[in-house]
């Protein structure tokens, strides 16, 4: 058989089997194509982590602003007129009571005493006389009457005289530190000017104003500390509640009395820290708290089933590494991440985290 009439048959071979391999394929496309994939479905629950915080006692306190001074001060008069012979006590000197501060020129005063000395004692010898006299029945009632009026007015007469003298020789009422003075030799002074402030620094109160919805929570000799504006700190008791309100402010005075200091001070800005009561509450971070759509604070917690609660709290205290809170109950379950992700009422799909009570809560 020639080559010419076998190419024809091996071309029809060829063909066929292209065909029915491009049809097999095409087949198996399909069933590939029609066979379904499996996906995984997502979960629309967001997650969050939460803190199965316990609650613990706490020292709840109540902070109070004021001024710290001293436990008393007094203005010092002059009770003569006069020029200052000597001054015996400058500003920023201490004095004990009774010290002297400055004398005035006495003037004719001695003379007059004098004076006044020889006449009481002439009164005296006279009445002394009437009195005998009345007696002997050498004289009547009205004149021995006469010679005590006139032995009863030099007695007046020169202690008046003694007063004036002691006026003029001014002195501290109490001790304490001389303040406010500037008192010179020679100068003029009038009855009733002020010599100087007497500050008595044995003790410092503190003074403050307390809202009238927290002054049921203050009590005589409840401890306190009390943290100046400078810097230093002291421990304090209540001492003082008042009963009266400001109609201006509507607060109440207190007064607590303060232990020694290392500066002694008046009218320094202070505030002080009440200890009222203990209870019980939880330590978290302050970036946890929010604000509902009422405007009350409060934080998000989870309940038994995991849903999404809004719990109203109280600020008790605070420092420099979180807050005390209550209104949580004795155990609360704190989100403490992703709480800006989900709702209240909503499920969320919640991871435990371990509770330190050494730590607040969501640091």
């Amino acid at each position: 058989m020639s080559k010419s009439r076998l190419i024809g048959p091996i071309i029809a071979v060829v063909i066929t089997i292209a065909f029915v391999g491009w049809m097999w394929s095409g087949s198996n496309k399909e069933e590939t194509a029609e066979t379904p994939t499996t996906t995984e479905t997502k979960s629309l629950i967001a997650r969050v982590q939460f803190v199965p915080s316990v609650a613990q006692s706490v020292q709840r306190t109540l902070t109070v602003n004021g001024v710290a001074e001293a436990i008393r001060n007094v203005t010092v008069f002059s009770e003569a007129s006069g020029k200052l012979t000597s001054v015996n006590k400058a500003k920023g000197d201490r004095v004990a009571r009774g010290d002297i501060i400055a004398r005035i020129d006495l003037e004719d005063l001695p003379a007059r005493i004098r004076q006044a000395e020889a006449f009481q004692e002439q009164t005296r010898l006279e009445y002394q006389g009437a009195q005998k006299l009345f007696r002997q029945g050498l004289i009547n009632e009205a004149n021995r009457a006469a010679a005590l009026t006139s032995f009863e007015q030099a007695k007046a007469q020169l202690a008046t005289l003694q007063v004036q003298q002691d006026n003029r020789t001014i002195r501290a009422p109490i001790a304490g530190r001389v303040e406010n003075s500037d008192l010179q030799v020679g100068t003029l002074i009038s009855n009733g000017s002020a010599i100087a402030d007497i500050y008595d620094y044995s003790q410092l109160k503190f003074v403050g104003s307390v809202a009238e919805k927290d002054i049921a929570l203050v009590q005589h000799d409840q401890a306190a500390q009390i943290h100046f504006k400078h810097g230093d700190t002291a421990n304090a008791k209540v001492s003082y509640i008042g009963s009266v309100t400001n109609p201006a402010t509507r607060t109440f005075t207190v007064e607590l009395a303060i232990s020694s200091v290392e500066h002694p001070v008046s009218g320094v800005t202070a505030e002080a820290t009440i200890d009222v009561d203990q209870v019980e509450g939880h330590y978290i971070s302050p970036a946890l708290l929010t604000i509902n759509k009422d405007g009350v604070m409060g934080l998000k917690v989870l309940d038994e089933n995991n849903q999404v609660q809004f719990r109203t709290v109280e600020i008790l205290r605070s420092d420099t590494n979180g807050v005390w809170i209550s209104g949580l109950g004795e155990m609360a379950r704190i989100i403490t991440v992703g709480q800006g992700f989900v709702n209240i009422g909503e499920k969320a799909d919640p991871t435990e985290m371990p509770f330190d009570a050494d730590i607040a809560v969501g640091l």
